[in-house]
């Protein structure tokens, strides 16, 4: 079975909601009128926080399962929000030309894609769909710490309900890192391990696309916090915007 199936009925124990995610978009305007888009929304945690504030909200994921999960969450709000089973790169297949206010990218969903071709495909359609000052966001692991370091993995996450340990495989002269992960469910001791690729992009590199695909106004943070990036910083988070 595939990695996020797999983990489906547990993902909202090992991913829960985080608040400075829903803190962070706003911050860069909380206008009602805004449409946002979440690509990659999971089980639907932030688009459904969203949907309270602002009256047009959607979400794509390829996963079924995580949409469902995501559509159940977002019936208990008074104001609907649209999802659609799509990937990354059906941008220009699911929405209309300069029709969404704020793109969202988070949860280190950009390094499933095949390729930095993938990437340059996805920011290219990302510009194409924004509308005239809207904003992209994005968030990845910060790959130069990981592979500068040559970390081993990240650190397990662990609740009442389960354990979720991360590993990392390296290949020599390779472009992606081998995501290795075991899901122990206490409860029963049931024990789901997976092995994903993942492309391991730089953040120079994500930004040089960003800017060569016309956005502009690039600013990067550490954390949804807004910590500045260094070395250090485990994610690395990108906002830009179309003129």
């Amino acid at each position: 079975m595939p990695f996020y199936p797999s983990i489906r009925p547990w993902y909202d124990q090992i991913f829960p909601f985080i608040p400075a995610q829903l803190d962070f978009v706003l911050s860069f305007g909380a206008d009602p009128g805004l449409s946002v888009l979440d690509v990659g929304c999971g089980t639907g945690s932030l688009i459904v926080a969203l949907a309270d504030i602002f009256r047009s909200t959607a979400g794509m994921d390829p996963d079924e399962d995580m949409l469902e999960s995501a559509r159940l969450k977002a019936s208990a709000k008074p104001v609907g929000t649209w999802f659609s089973k799509a990937g990354m790169l059906d941008l220009n297949i699911e929405l209309a030309p300069e029709s969404v206010n704020r793109l969202l990218c988070f949860g280190n969903t950009l390094p499933h894609l095949a390729n930095e071709e993938d990437v340059v495909d996805f920011i290219h359609q990302a510009f194409h769909v924004i509308k005239p000052n809207g904003l992209i966001m994005m968030q990845i692991i910060n790959y130069d710490r990981i592979l500068d370091q040559k970390l081993d993995g990240l650190p397990t996450i662990g609740n009442d309900e389960c354990q979720f340990e991360r590993r990392y495989q390296y290949q020599q002269n390779s472009t992606h890192i081998q995501f290795q992960t075991k899901l122990t469910i206490r409860r029963t001791g049931q024990i789901i391990e997976n092995s994903v690729p993942l492309l391991a992009i730089r953040p120079a590199r994500l930004r040089q696309i960003l800017a060569d695909s016309g956005f502009s106004e690039i600013e990067e943070f550490g954390s949804f916090k807004k910590d500045p990036l260094t070395s250090e910083s485990q994610a690395y988070i990108v906002k830009a915007m179309k003129y």
